[in-house]
Protein backbone atom coordinates (compact mmCIF):
# COMPACT_ATOMS: atom_id res chain seq x y z
CA UNK A 1 0.00 0.00 0.00
CA UNK A 2 2.86 2.38 0.84
CA UNK A 3 4.40 1.92 -2.60
CA UNK A 4 1.04 2.45 -4.35
CA UNK A 5 0.47 5.73 -2.52
CA UNK A 6 3.99 6.85 -3.30
CA UNK A 7 3.45 6.00 -6.95
CA UNK A 8 0.38 8.22 -7.29
CA UNK A 9 2.19 11.04 -5.51
CA UNK A 10 5.03 10.50 -7.94
CA UNK A 11 2.72 10.81 -10.96
CA UNK A 12 1.24 14.04 -9.61
CA UNK A 13 4.71 15.46 -9.04
CA UNK A 14 5.74 14.71 -12.61
CA UNK A 15 3.61 17.64 -13.75
CA UNK A 16 6.32 19.90 -12.31
CA UNK A 17 4.23 21.93 -9.85
CA UNK A 18 2.14 20.99 -6.84
CA UNK A 19 0.16 23.23 -4.50
CA UNK A 20 -0.49 22.10 -0.93
CA UNK A 21 -2.36 24.57 1.24
CA UNK A 22 -0.55 27.88 0.85
CA UNK A 23 2.72 26.25 -0.17
CA UNK A 24 3.72 25.78 -3.78
CA UNK A 25 6.24 23.13 -4.77
CA UNK A 26 8.21 22.46 -7.90
CA UNK A 27 9.78 19.24 -9.09
CA UNK A 28 13.09 18.72 -10.87
CA UNK A 29 14.37 15.61 -12.61
CA UNK A 30 17.86 14.89 -11.30
CA UNK A 31 18.79 12.08 -13.67
CA UNK A 32 19.69 13.01 -17.21
CA UNK A 33 19.35 10.65 -20.18
CA UNK A 34 17.20 8.07 -18.35
CA UNK A 35 17.00 5.87 -21.46
CA UNK A 36 20.78 5.81 -22.04
CA UNK A 37 20.47 7.26 -25.55
CA UNK A 38 23.87 8.97 -25.34
CA UNK A 39 25.64 5.79 -24.30
CA UNK A 40 28.00 5.03 -21.43
CA UNK A 41 31.46 6.47 -20.86
CA UNK A 42 33.85 3.62 -20.04
CA UNK A 43 36.13 3.80 -17.01
CA UNK A 44 39.57 2.20 -16.71
CA UNK A 45 39.77 -1.03 -14.76
CA UNK A 46 41.07 0.55 -11.55
CA UNK A 47 39.46 3.36 -9.53
CA UNK A 48 43.00 4.40 -8.55
CA UNK A 49 43.58 5.57 -12.12
CA UNK A 50 40.47 7.76 -11.94
CA UNK A 51 41.66 9.32 -8.70
CA UNK A 52 45.16 9.90 -10.02
CA UNK A 53 43.76 11.46 -13.20
CA UNK A 54 41.58 13.92 -11.33
CA UNK A 55 38.22 12.35 -12.14
CA UNK A 56 36.33 10.26 -14.66
CA UNK A 57 36.41 12.87 -17.42
CA UNK A 58 40.20 12.68 -17.64
CA UNK A 59 40.39 8.93 -17.13
CA UNK A 60 37.64 7.56 -19.40
CA UNK A 61 38.95 5.27 -22.10
CA UNK A 62 36.01 4.87 -24.49
CA UNK A 63 32.25 5.26 -24.99
CA UNK A 64 29.69 2.52 -25.51
CA UNK A 65 27.37 4.19 -28.00
CA UNK A 66 23.78 3.10 -28.44
CA UNK A 67 21.28 5.11 -30.46
CA UNK A 68 23.29 8.24 -31.18
CA UNK A 69 26.88 9.49 -31.22
CA UNK A 70 26.24 13.22 -31.54
CA UNK A 71 26.02 13.92 -27.79
CA UNK A 72 28.56 13.30 -25.07
CA UNK A 73 27.59 10.49 -22.64
CA UNK A 74 26.18 11.50 -19.29
CA UNK A 75 26.23 8.05 -17.77
CA UNK A 76 29.45 6.47 -16.55
CA UNK A 77 30.16 2.73 -16.69
CA UNK A 78 32.57 1.60 -13.96
CA UNK A 79 34.25 -1.76 -14.56
CA UNK A 80 36.42 -1.95 -11.46
CA UNK A 81 38.91 -4.80 -11.03
CA UNK A 82 37.84 -6.69 -14.13
CA UNK A 83 40.33 -8.70 -16.15
CA UNK A 84 38.57 -7.73 -19.37
CA UNK A 85 38.26 -4.17 -20.64
CA UNK A 86 35.22 -3.04 -22.62
CA UNK A 87 37.44 -0.40 -24.23
CA UNK A 88 37.28 -0.68 -28.03
CA UNK A 89 34.71 -3.47 -27.85
CA UNK A 90 32.54 -3.71 -30.96
CA UNK A 91 28.78 -3.21 -30.78
CA UNK A 92 26.49 -5.90 -32.15
CA UNK A 93 23.36 -4.16 -33.41
CA UNK A 94 20.04 -5.91 -33.99
CA UNK A 95 18.02 -3.27 -35.79
CA UNK A 96 14.79 -5.27 -35.80
CA UNK A 97 14.42 -5.08 -32.02
CA UNK A 98 16.54 -1.97 -31.38
CA UNK A 99 19.22 -3.84 -29.44
CA UNK A 100 22.85 -2.84 -28.96
CA UNK A 101 25.27 -5.28 -27.31
CA UNK A 102 28.86 -4.88 -26.10
CA UNK A 103 30.50 -8.00 -24.76
CA UNK A 104 33.79 -9.62 -23.77
CA UNK A 105 34.62 -12.81 -21.82
CA UNK A 106 33.93 -11.10 -18.48
CA UNK A 107 30.80 -9.07 -19.06
CA UNK A 108 28.00 -7.97 -21.34
CA UNK A 109 26.25 -4.60 -21.56
CA UNK A 110 23.12 -4.48 -23.69
CA UNK A 111 20.49 -1.85 -24.36
CA UNK A 112 17.28 -3.33 -25.70
CA UNK A 113 14.67 -0.66 -26.26
CA UNK A 114 14.72 1.19 -22.93
CA UNK A 115 16.00 -1.75 -20.84
CA UNK A 116 19.66 -1.96 -19.85
CA UNK A 117 21.29 -5.33 -19.16
CA UNK A 118 24.39 -5.64 -16.98
CA UNK A 119 25.79 -9.17 -17.01
CA UNK A 120 28.98 -10.41 -15.34
CA UNK A 121 30.67 -13.72 -15.99
CA UNK A 122 32.83 -13.91 -12.89
CA UNK A 123 33.75 -17.52 -13.68
CA UNK A 124 36.06 -15.93 -16.27
CA UNK A 125 37.10 -13.04 -14.03
CA UNK A 126 38.48 -14.98 -11.05
CA UNK A 127 41.33 -17.47 -11.34
CA UNK A 128 40.51 -18.74 -7.85
CA UNK A 129 37.82 -18.08 -5.23
CA UNK A 130 38.42 -14.58 -3.93
CA UNK A 131 40.43 -14.37 -0.72
CA UNK A 132 40.16 -11.84 2.10
CA UNK A 133 41.51 -8.36 1.23
CA UNK A 134 41.48 -9.11 -2.50
CA UNK A 135 39.50 -6.65 -4.70
CA UNK A 136 36.32 -7.75 -6.40
CA UNK A 137 34.60 -7.22 -9.72
CA UNK A 138 32.19 -4.30 -10.22
CA UNK A 139 29.97 -3.40 -13.13
CA UNK A 140 28.16 -0.17 -12.26
CA UNK A 141 26.34 2.68 -13.91
CA UNK A 142 26.74 6.02 -12.21
CA UNK A 143 25.91 9.66 -12.71
CA UNK A 144 26.95 12.90 -11.05
CA UNK A 145 24.02 15.30 -10.67
CA UNK A 146 24.28 18.66 -12.41
CA UNK A 147 21.83 19.94 -9.80
CA UNK A 148 22.95 18.68 -6.40
CA UNK A 149 20.01 18.89 -3.98
CA UNK A 150 20.39 20.21 -0.47
CA UNK A 151 18.94 17.71 2.02
CA UNK A 152 17.67 20.41 4.34
CA UNK A 153 15.79 22.23 1.58
CA UNK A 154 14.05 19.23 0.05
CA UNK A 155 10.38 18.42 0.58
CA UNK A 156 10.65 14.99 -1.10
CA UNK A 157 13.04 12.87 -3.11
CA UNK A 158 11.28 10.33 -5.28
CA UNK A 159 13.09 7.29 -6.62
CA UNK A 160 11.56 5.09 -9.30
CA UNK A 161 13.03 1.99 -10.97
CA UNK A 162 12.10 -1.42 -12.35
CA UNK A 163 14.57 -4.21 -11.70
CA UNK A 164 14.84 -7.87 -12.64
CA UNK A 165 17.59 -10.36 -11.91
CA UNK A 166 17.94 -12.50 -15.03
CA UNK A 167 20.14 -15.22 -13.51
CA UNK A 168 22.71 -15.88 -10.79
CA UNK A 169 24.82 -19.04 -10.52
CA UNK A 170 27.41 -19.87 -7.90
CA UNK A 171 30.44 -21.23 -9.78
CA UNK A 172 32.53 -22.08 -6.71
CA UNK A 173 33.00 -25.54 -5.22
CA UNK A 174 30.91 -26.00 -2.09
CA UNK A 175 33.99 -26.27 0.12
CA UNK A 176 35.39 -22.99 -1.27
CA UNK A 177 32.28 -20.86 -0.77
CA UNK A 178 32.46 -18.54 2.26
CA UNK A 179 29.33 -16.48 2.91
CA UNK A 180 31.36 -13.80 4.68
CA UNK A 181 33.53 -13.29 1.58
CA UNK A 182 31.52 -14.33 -1.44
CA UNK A 183 28.28 -13.08 -2.94
CA UNK A 184 26.71 -11.30 -5.90
CA UNK A 185 24.73 -8.19 -5.01
CA UNK A 186 23.16 -5.20 -6.74
CA UNK A 187 22.98 -2.17 -4.42
CA UNK A 188 21.89 1.35 -5.32
CA UNK A 189 23.83 4.21 -3.69
CA UNK A 190 23.45 7.92 -3.20
CA UNK A 191 26.55 9.90 -2.26
CA UNK A 192 26.05 12.59 0.39
CA UNK A 193 28.64 15.22 1.23
CA UNK A 194 28.95 18.11 3.67
CA UNK A 195 29.29 21.12 1.38
CA UNK A 196 29.61 23.86 4.00
CA UNK A 197 33.18 25.25 4.13
CA UNK A 198 32.42 26.76 7.56
CA UNK A 199 31.64 23.35 9.06
CA UNK A 200 34.26 21.21 10.80
CA UNK A 201 32.77 18.31 8.84
CA UNK A 202 33.35 19.99 5.46
CA UNK A 203 33.76 17.32 2.73
CA UNK A 204 32.78 14.51 5.12
CA UNK A 205 30.72 12.00 3.15
CA UNK A 206 28.26 9.15 3.49
CA UNK A 207 27.01 6.47 1.13
CA UNK A 208 23.27 5.83 1.56
CA UNK A 209 22.42 2.45 0.07
CA UNK A 210 19.25 0.76 -1.11
CA UNK A 211 19.90 -2.98 -1.35
CA UNK A 212 18.06 -5.24 -3.76
CA UNK A 213 19.42 -8.65 -4.78
CA UNK A 214 21.94 -10.50 -2.63
CA UNK A 215 22.74 -14.13 -3.42
CA UNK A 216 23.00 -14.96 0.30
CA UNK A 217 19.51 -13.84 1.30
CA UNK A 218 16.19 -14.89 -0.18
CA UNK A 219 14.25 -12.20 1.69
CA UNK A 220 14.90 -8.48 2.04
CA UNK A 221 16.14 -7.04 5.32
CA UNK A 222 13.83 -5.11 7.64
CA UNK A 223 16.55 -3.30 9.59
CA UNK A 224 19.18 -0.72 8.59
CA UNK A 225 22.90 -1.43 8.69
CA UNK A 226 25.98 0.74 9.07
CA UNK A 227 29.48 -0.32 8.09
CA UNK A 228 32.81 1.20 7.06
CA UNK A 229 33.85 0.91 3.42
CA UNK A 230 37.62 0.52 3.23
CA UNK A 231 37.73 1.12 -0.50
CA UNK A 232 36.33 4.67 -0.28
CA UNK A 233 37.15 5.35 3.41
CA UNK A 234 33.51 6.26 3.94
CA UNK A 235 30.64 4.94 6.05
CA UNK A 236 27.76 3.18 4.32
CA UNK A 237 24.24 3.34 5.72
CA UNK A 238 21.78 0.94 4.11
CA UNK A 239 18.06 1.66 4.19
CA UNK A 240 15.98 -1.43 5.09
CA UNK A 241 15.11 -2.62 1.58
CA UNK A 242 11.83 -4.26 2.55
CA UNK A 243 10.48 -0.81 3.46
CA UNK A 244 11.01 0.29 -0.13
CA UNK A 245 10.61 -2.78 -2.32
CA UNK A 246 8.03 -4.53 -0.17
CA UNK A 247 8.00 -8.12 1.00
CA UNK A 248 9.37 -9.59 -2.24
CA UNK A 249 12.31 -11.72 -3.32
CA UNK A 250 14.57 -10.95 -6.26
CA UNK A 251 15.40 -14.65 -6.36
CA UNK A 252 12.17 -15.21 -8.31
CA UNK A 253 13.83 -13.58 -11.40
CA UNK A 254 10.72 -11.46 -12.02
CA UNK A 255 10.33 -7.72 -12.53
CA UNK A 256 9.92 -5.65 -9.36
CA UNK A 257 9.06 -1.97 -9.00
CA UNK A 258 10.20 0.70 -6.58
CA UNK A 259 8.28 3.98 -6.20
CA UNK A 260 9.10 5.79 -3.00
CA UNK A 261 9.92 9.07 -1.34
CA UNK A 262 13.29 8.21 0.17
CA UNK A 263 13.97 11.57 1.80
CA UNK A 264 12.74 10.46 5.26
CA UNK A 265 15.11 7.48 5.12
CA UNK A 266 18.07 9.67 4.13
CA UNK A 267 17.37 11.95 7.06
CA UNK A 268 17.19 8.89 9.31
CA UNK A 269 20.58 7.84 7.94
CA UNK A 270 22.10 11.17 8.94
CA UNK A 271 20.55 10.95 12.41
CA UNK A 272 21.88 7.42 12.85
CA UNK A 273 25.39 8.53 11.94
CA UNK A 274 25.18 11.41 14.39
CA UNK A 275 24.20 8.96 17.11
CA UNK A 276 27.49 7.20 16.34
CA UNK A 277 29.37 10.46 16.81
CA UNK A 278 29.81 11.20 13.10
CA UNK A 279 28.68 14.45 11.42
CA UNK A 280 28.69 16.15 14.81
CA UNK A 281 29.09 19.56 13.16
CA UNK A 282 26.64 18.91 10.33
CA UNK A 283 23.08 20.11 9.84
CA UNK A 284 20.78 18.86 7.08
CA UNK A 285 21.33 22.18 5.32
CA UNK A 286 25.05 21.36 5.07
CA UNK A 287 24.45 18.18 3.09
CA UNK A 288 24.08 17.76 -0.65
CA UNK A 289 23.56 14.69 -2.81
CA UNK A 290 26.24 14.69 -5.49
CA UNK A 291 25.28 11.58 -7.46
CA UNK A 292 24.38 7.90 -7.56
CA UNK A 293 25.56 4.52 -8.72
CA UNK A 294 23.93 1.16 -9.25
CA UNK A 295 24.86 -2.28 -10.51
CA UNK A 296 26.84 -5.38 -9.70
CA UNK A 297 29.36 -5.88 -6.94
CA UNK A 298 30.51 -9.49 -7.17
CA UNK A 299 33.11 -10.48 -4.55
CA UNK A 300 32.77 -14.16 -5.48
CA UNK A 301 32.70 -16.46 -8.48
CA UNK A 302 29.15 -15.91 -9.66
CA UNK A 303 27.75 -15.52 -13.15
CA UNK A 304 24.90 -13.03 -12.82
CA UNK A 305 22.78 -10.64 -14.83
CA UNK A 306 20.25 -7.90 -14.16
CA UNK A 307 17.98 -5.65 -16.17
CA UNK A 308 16.94 -2.13 -15.18
CA UNK A 309 14.46 0.28 -16.76
CA UNK A 310 12.29 3.30 -15.96
CA UNK A 311 14.84 4.79 -13.58
CA UNK A 312 13.92 8.26 -12.33
CA UNK A 313 15.06 10.48 -9.47
CA UNK A 314 13.01 13.63 -8.84
CA UNK A 315 13.41 16.20 -6.12
CA UNK A 316 10.59 18.35 -4.78
CA UNK A 317 11.23 21.74 -3.21
CA UNK A 318 9.11 24.61 -1.99
CA UNK A 319 8.90 27.52 -4.39
CA UNK A 320 10.10 30.53 -2.44
CA UNK A 321 8.26 33.80 -2.82
CA UNK A 322 10.45 36.56 -4.22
Amino acid sequence: MRNIIAYFLFVILCTGCTITGKKQFYTVELLQDPYFKNGLAVSPLSPDIVQQSGGFKNANTDTLYFRQKSCAPIWQLAQWWSRYDLKKSVSIIQAEDNTYTYSNPGKTVRLSGKTLLLDVKASNEYKHPRQINEPWVHLLIQQDFSQQPNIGQLEALFLQMNLRITHCENKMPADAYDESLHTAQSPFYFYLKNNNPQSKDFNSALWVGIPSFDYRYKTLAKEPTIHWDKGTSTYIYTIPPQLLWGDISFHDFKWHKLYSDILPYIRQAVAAMQEKGEFSDTSLNDLIITGMNFGWEIPGTFDAGLEIKNIRIRMQQERRQK
